[in-house]
């Protein structure tokens, strides 16, 4: 806090009252105080000494004797980094003591003891403190640390780091006694605090899932009420400075307060809070030269943005495969109202009396994209399906028949992956098992629609030969190629793809090739849509066609192995 800050203030009422300051965080974590709380905060935001400190020290409070436990990425770094960071926050917001009010890594006080509802042997990775509570140590290096342990509230520092499974492995040590703290209503919940994940970076985002399980107006709710407790805070610690204090007044105050914080226990209880700060949000304590400091160089533009603003980052643009595609290749007005299209009927730029163009990948997820040329010179890319098993043709089928059902043109020319081609002799390929789908519903009836496969007899697709293309179909400055424009909304999922595929430089024979990193198609299958290459790949198939290969073939130059493989690729495919 400012030594410039003053410490005493006249009020409008005219008396001199006594001025204590707080960081609106800190305000935030008191007033909120849900039983879940997941705070997605940058660099600064006090994220140990105000939200886990704070958040321990009501845990502390309101169920004396419970058992607490919380974890981070390494024990480490809970030790040397984050346990000293909320020490200080102890002592701080709450005047707790090392030695009076708190003992770590060792036996503490029988009376101390006496008082804690479960019996513990090893005090080595423990906090004690006065009133019987107990804070277990654990983390993701030695899970071993927590096992067997039940606890009234856990919390989880630096979860970026803690992936799915070791994330779930944790959870089940939330248990605690609730005969005992089930009045509290912390009792049961998480703390959960981390700065922005990169997914892309081999990060994770497990802890998004909470966002959904916010109430906004359950929330809007409890800061009104915690807003109108404070108020009434105030007037009391004004009353009790009073020169001649009204004991009746003092009292119905007392009673107020007592009424809300009643009141806050039963909307807090089973609550969820998920918060996305920026180190913005405490720039009064940072000022505005440590944010330009990290802006000017202490750190890159893609660090700022995801630890700084708390953006949810992208690949650098630097490490992307498709690093032309930029805002310039996205719209967002293909409805009138910027919403999803529930049909397609809604897409201003459609023309329901021309062919539609598809590109599909099949694979661990079925993605297929739907385009309409514009016109010879643009190419819009309309919308994207996918389906994640166990679904499959039928309900991806259904997907396109049910969006398009008012499409007066009824054909559909299919680019795809000439592994769907595999089997065709036996009638099991994937192409003709979804053009039987398109074409058929599933009585049997006929739909309506054709679907030309456009595949047959393709060859492989190199990713190399796929990076030049792309360069020049994205540049936008060949006058045979269209203009590319895919809708950011009804084609989330795509864009999503084409911006967090990586590329990876290898060397082939002293050739140097640039490749697409697929490592994201092996993630969990939820995480597929819009994390993995699949839909890059749709892409790429329907894009990478005969007479666009031949429009973007590079002159040969004899001094680009890169560029030679493009040309050797486009050679052999024209006229397929």
């Amino acid at each position: 806090m400012s030594k410039n800050l003053p410490t005493k203030l006249i009020d409008e009422a005219g008396d001199n009252v006594d001025v204590r300051y707080a960081a609106s965080l800190q305000t935030l974590t008191d007033w909120v105080d849900t039983t879940n709380f997941i705070a997605v905060a940058g660099r600064g935001t006090a994220k140990s000494t105000v939200i886990i400190a704070r958040r321990i020290i009501s845990c502390i409070n309101s169920m004396p004797g419970a058992p607490l436990a919380i974890v981070a990425d390494t024990y480490t770094n809970l030790v040397n980094n984050i346990m000293p960071a909320v020490q200080n926050g102890w002592r701080i917001h709450g005047g707790l003591v090392d030695g009076i009010h708190y003992v770590k890594g060792k036996r503490p006080p029988k009376e101390w003891s006496d008082r804690c509802s479960v019996i513990v042997n090893d005090y080595k990775y423990t906090y004690s403190f006065w009133n019987g509570c107990v804070l277990f140590l654990g983390s993701l290096d030695s899970p071993s640390l927590l096992a067997g342990k039940s606890v009234a509230h856990l919390f989880f520092d630096e979860a970026k780091f803690a992936s799915d499974a070791r994330a779930a492995r944790v959870m089940p040590v939330l248990r605690g006694d609730a005969i005992t703290y089930g009045a509290s209503h912390l009792y049961g919940g998480v703390t959960i605090t981390t700065d922005m994940p990169d997914v892309t970076e081999g990060e994770f985002d497990w802890f998004f899932r909470y966002a959904a399980e916010m109430d906004p107006e359950m929330i809007v709710r409890i800061i009104q009420a915690a807003s109108v407790r404070n108020s009434y805070l105030v007037k009391l610690a004004r009353a009790n400075t009073a020169e001649r204090p009204d004991l009746a007044k003092i009292a119905r105050l007392e009673q107020k307060i007592a009424y809300y914080d009643e009141g806050l226990r039963k909307l807090r209880r089973g609550q969820t809070f998920f918060v996305n700060l920026s180190s913005f949000a405490n720039i009064d304590i940072l000022t505005l030269d440590y944010a330009r400091r990290l802006y000017n160089g202490a750190l890159e533009h893609h660090e700022f943005m995801k630890s700084v603003v708390g953006m949810r980052p992208g690949v650098r643009r630097s490490s992307r495969f498709y690093i032309l595609f930029g805002e310039e290749h996205k719209y967002s007005d293909a409805t009138r109202s910027g919403a999803p299209a529930f049909n397609s009927s809604e897409l201003r730029f459609l023309d329901p009396d021309r062919p539609l163009e598809g590109g599909m990948d099949f694979g661990n997820m079925l993605s297929l994209i739907i385009a309409q040329p514009d016109g010879p010179a643009t190419y819009r890319i309309h919308k994207n399906f996918y389906e994640l098993p166990p679904a499959w043709m039928r309900e991806l089928a259904d997907q396109f028949l049910n969006f398009f059902a008012s499409h007066r043109c009824r054909k559909l020319f299919l680019f795809y992956d000439r592994a769907g081609n595999n089997y065709r002799k036996q009638g099991k390929d994937s192409a003709g098992e979804f053009k039987k789908a398109v074409e058929f519903d599933a009585d049997g009836q006929r739909t309506g629609w054709t679907v030309v496969l456009m595949s047959r007899g393709q060859a492989v697709i190199r990713q190399n030969a796929e990076y030049y293309f792309m360069l020049s179909f994205m540049r936008g400055d060949n006058r045979r190629l269209p203009r590319l424009l895919v809708d950011a909304v009804n084609c989330a999922e795509l864009v999503s793809s084409i911006e967090l595929a990586k590329q990876e430089v290898k060397y082939r024979h002293g050739v140097k090739l640039v490749v697409k990193v697929k490592r994201s198609e092996k993630l969990d299958l939820k995480k597929l849509p819009k994390l993995s290459t699949n839909f890059s790949d749709a892409f790429k198939y329907l894009a990478m066609r005969s007479d666009w290969l031949a429009a973007a073939r590079p002159e040969p130059t004899g001094n680009s192995g890169g560029d030679a493989l493009a040309d050797e690729w486009a050679a052999k495919n024209l006229g397929k």
